[in-house]
């Protein structure tokens, strides 16, 4: 079992499915928490916050990498359909990396 965890964790695309949710969710987690802080006035939860959004952030990077060295594995397993949506999903994600 422990095994079969680390072999996913070599290939590149598990670990673009796996790191995928921590920037949506995370940044949205640490803005609605970033929204109490200054509501609140609350100086140390503002700075908390605004670390959150820094660390959330920062990880895009690393699932834009690994869904870029993932790309060509996927791309094998599509139909056309499927190939059309991952270069859309490929694009959108080289639109908004740097944002």
């Amino acid at each position: 079992m422990i095994e079969s965890f680390i072999r996913g964790l070599r290939q590149p695309e598990y670990v673009h499915v796996l790191l995928n949710p921590l920037p949506v969710y995370g940044l949205l987690i640490s803005w609605l928490g970033l929204i109490a802080a200054v509501i609140s006035k609350n100086r140390r939860a503002q700075i908390v916050t605004l670390i959150l959004v820094f660390m959330t952030s920062i990880s895009a990077w690393p699932v834009f990498e690994f869904g870029q060295q993932g790309y060509d594995r996927v791309l094998a397993m599509t139909d056309d359909d499927g190939h059309a949506w991952l270069d859309e999903h490929e694009a959108r994600a080289e639109r908004v990396i740097y944002i």
